[in-house]
């Protein structure tokens, strides 16, 4: 796996379970800062699926597949746009939320570097083996 990628999974991974630990133990304080208000079991369930999504994660970084990276890196980028929307559209909503502008644009900003992480991925994988991927 090429090093951008290496790092946003890293940086991912990390924020991932800062931001579990934060919902999960902290849920008002998550909530408060949110356009959507307090809710403490959505935001424990929120808490609960970032831990569930750390083991794919890990496992995409421990053992190197360029299929399954790519189903994982897909998926990542679909999220991204979907909670980057969310963010933008409850920004829009509530221009005093400041805080949904940051989350759309951050989303947005990983959302390509994941497009440019697989591209340079496929360029390699190319170069190694010949084979264009599509």
């Amino acid at each position: 796996m090429n090093k951008l990628l290496r790092v946003m999974f890293i940086i991912l991974m990390i924020a991932l379970l800062g931001a579990a630990i934060m919902q999960i133990f902290f849920p008002e304080a998550m909530g408060a800062n949110s356009e959507y208000g307090v809710s403490v079991g959505w935001q424990r369930e929120i808490g609960f699926w970032n831990l569930a999504i750390l083991p794919i994660l890990i496992g995409v970084n421990r053992k190197y597949d360029l299929y399954f990276l790519t189903i994982v890196v897909l998926s990542l980028i679909v999220g991204g746009l979907g909670f980057g929307t969310n963010h933008l559209i409850g920004y829009i909503n509530d221009s005093s939320k400041v805080i949904s502008l940051i989350g759309a644009l951050e989303n947005y900003a990983f959302v390509i570097l994941w497009i440019i992480g697989l591209k340079i991925e496929y360029k390699i994988q190319k170069t190694q083996t010949g084979n264009k991927h599509d």
